[in-house]
């Protein structure tokens, strides 16, 4: 059926709970950040309509011109115009469009510094617009945060095993002399295997990394930095300044995507490639840098820099959430906790800066270190809707105080709090098109809330009766069916 309709195809089934569960669906209720309008569909973004007078075209929406969904499915996918396609302008033309989609996807901040090198060392932040002098032979961490923007999925998905995406890091001196770099690419275009790669690490049951699109061998993750919708990734990179570094340093971090690595492309391309053998063929795929940021710091009793930097263009409160999510969510997919006493500092900032982002965020710390009356004194600083304009979302603080009340055992609480996310219908909802009806991680939990509810009554007899008699009270389809599956239990 074609390269393009194998890919729409797969879109379904790779993709689709990830999207589901996602701010921009609108489904998730749970999300650090939503968009003015949820997205209808997968097709919204990866199959745009287009002019076009085929016989098949139609007018959509208020369009006063006819129209079909383009199937070139701008996403990610480069290597397939580089490889199918002939060289030439059309080539070019099909590798462009598939760059040009992937433009504002991220972004990149240099936020902050660490003197002394330790994820506990004083922080000096937000940079910009005046910036700390380095001083020669001091260690320091160059805090940097990556910010997925417009993607209703993880960053990466699809083959990401095989994606490439790595942050590509260089600091150089004024003569352009290279300090220190990691995610420089070799002779056969690989990336230095201890760069920073923002995709899944897969392994089969011996331990081999699953490197040549071997799906059936999947076993475990060793590690999984896909980026969620939404979301935020923090990086420490560590500096030592040259003892007799005296011209500024600059630092520039690089996001660089590549359809498939080399291990796969010589794979594919060469005929005696070898697992673990040396490389037979450069990997010409294209690279694409998806976002970057730089910046010059000047050396204390050094030159001067020729670069002065400018206020960033992200709010100030953004880049604290946007850093404090980052820590948040660190170790997250794994045993670690992730860096929660300094997320718990940056969404502080937040807050002092008036935004209800902050105790929301704060509230997630504090249930997941298990301080929950922390979580609920945050919960209602972020509804308060005289210390800030606008309040936190309430279907979050919902989500939030059910957790926090069905673990303090407030099962009725916690019903009422999660039952109204699934249930509740006003005009926020209706002009943004969300619906959290269909957030099934909610609904599971407000299954776990009612079935120890339900325990609870199946041990007094009397609240047994009083809670049978209540199930016949409810008219709504959605607490009909929790209350009968309570009954089934109790019965």
């Amino acid at each position: 059926i074609g390269v393009t309709g194998v890919q729409t195809c797969a879109l379904p089934i790779y993709h689709y709970d990830s999207y589901l569960l996602s701010g921009v669906s609108g489904v998730n209720a749970r999300s650090f950040y939503y968009p003015d309008k949820a997205k209808a569909n997968c097709a919204e973004c990866h199959m745009p309509l287009q002019a076009s007078g085929d016989f098949g075209a139609k007018k959509y929406g208020t369009n006063d011109f006819l129209a079909v969904h383009s199937h070139a499915f701008p996403g990610a996918n480069t290597g397939v115009p580089a490889k199918v396609l002939p060289p030439g302008p059309e080539q070019k033309k099909a590798i462009a469009r598939q760059q040009d989609f992937l433009k504002d996807c991220i972004r990149v901040d240099l936020f902050g510094v660490k003197e002394g090198g330790t994820i506990d060392s004083p922080l000096t932040a937000p940079l910009r617009p005046t910036l700390p002098r380095l001083k020669p032979g001091k260690t320091y961490l160059i805090e940097t945060v990556v910010r997925t923007l417009k993607v209703g999925h993880p960053l990466t998905q699809g083959t990401v095993d095989s994606n490439e995406l790595w942050a590509d890091v260089s600091v150089s001196d004024a003569q352009s002399r290279v300090v220190g770099r990691s995610g420089a690419t070799g002779r056969h275009g690989e990336v230095d295997p201890w760069s920073h790669f923002m995709n899944v690490y897969m392994l089969d049951k011996d331990g081999n990394r699953i490197d040549r699109r071997n799906a059936q061998d999947i076993f475990t993750p060793l590690y999984n930095n896909q980026i969620p919708p939404g979301a935020a990734h923090v990086l420490h990179y560590k500096l030592t300044v040259p003892e007799n570094q005296r011209s500024a340093l600059t630092v520039e971090v690089k996001v660089n995507y590549r359809k498939f690595d080399t291990i796969y492309f010589n794979y594919t391309y060469a005929s005696d490639y070898t697992r673990g053998g040396p490389f037979v063929l450069t990997n010409d795929l294209p690279i694409t840098v998806m976002a970057s940021d730089r910046l010059q710091f000047e050396i204390e009793g050094g030159d001067r820099a020729t670069n002065t930097p400018t206020p960033s263009a992200i709010p100030e409160w953004q880049r604290w959430n946007d850093y404090g999510i980052g820590l948040f969510l660190k170790g997250d997919k794994g045993s670690e906790k992730g860096e929660l006493i300094q997320a718990a500092e940056a969404f502080g900032k937040v807050e002092a800066l008036g935004r209800a982002d902050g105790p929301l965020n704060l509230a997630r710390v504090f249930f997941k270190e298990g301080r929950l009356d922390d979580a609920v004194a945050a919960l209602q600083r972020a509804n308060d809707a005289q210390r800030f304009n606008p309040p936190g979302n309430r279907w979050t603080i919902a989500w939030l105080n059910g957790l926090v009340n069905k673990q303090n055992g407030f099962l009725d609480e916690s019903i009422r709090q999660l039952t109204s996310i699934l249930e509740d219908r006003y005009p926020e909802l209706e002009k943004r098109g969300f619906d959290f009806s269909r957030d099934y991680e909610v609904i599971n939990e407000l299954g776990q809330a009612l079935f120890e509810r339900a325990k609870m009554e199946r041990a007094d007899p009397q609240r047994k009766q009083e809670f049978l008699k209540r199930s016949e009270e409810h008219t709504s389809e959605l607490q009909s069916r929790q209350y009968l599956v309570c009954r089934l239990l109790l019965e």
